[in-house]
């Protein structure tokens, strides 16, 4: 019995611990989720109203690279290459020394399958950005 108590002591405090180490992790991804949610919702705005907010969560390197003009570039292209957005779904969270990497799966009207890749860094803001449509090959039945 007192084995029993033991064990089940020490397998609740391992527990424990792994969910306090985690929780750290969890914020950041909560911040940095909140980040690609406004640069989302900004690229499907008509206007150069959504730029402000989704600008807030850029890095100051990315803000120098991606000015109001560039972002509204960035919105035609990605209007005239992928379409409307119809979907997005996270698939992986990744950290790294030098930054964290975010990785979604969205669905567009003119490309069905479209990998979408945010990289932050140490502070997390949003460093870059990468759309990557991916190639859906079909079987051949036999």
């Amino acid at each position: 019995m007192k084995k029993l108590v033991m064990l089940v002591t020490v397998v609740l405090t391992v527990a424990m611990a792994a969910v306090c180490f985690a929780t750290g992790d969890g914020n950041d991804l909560n911040k940095q989720q909140k980040i690609v949610d406004k640069f989302v919702a900004a690229l499907t705005v008509a206007d150069d109203s959504g730029y402000a907010g989704a600008a807030a969560g850029f890095s100051p390197e990315l803000k120098q690279k991606m000015d109001v003009k560039a972002f509204a570039a960035l919105q035609k292209q990605v209007k005239d290459t992928l379409g409307t957005m119809k979907e997005m779904k996270f698939v992986a969270y990744e950290r790294f020394d030098q930054g964290d990497r975010l990785t979604y799966l969205g669905s567009y009207s003119k490309q069905q399958l479209v990998r979408v890749i945010y990289g932050f860094n140490k502070e997390g803001k949003l460093t870059e950005f990468i759309f990557a449509p991916v190639e859906v090959q079909k079987q051949e039945q036999k």
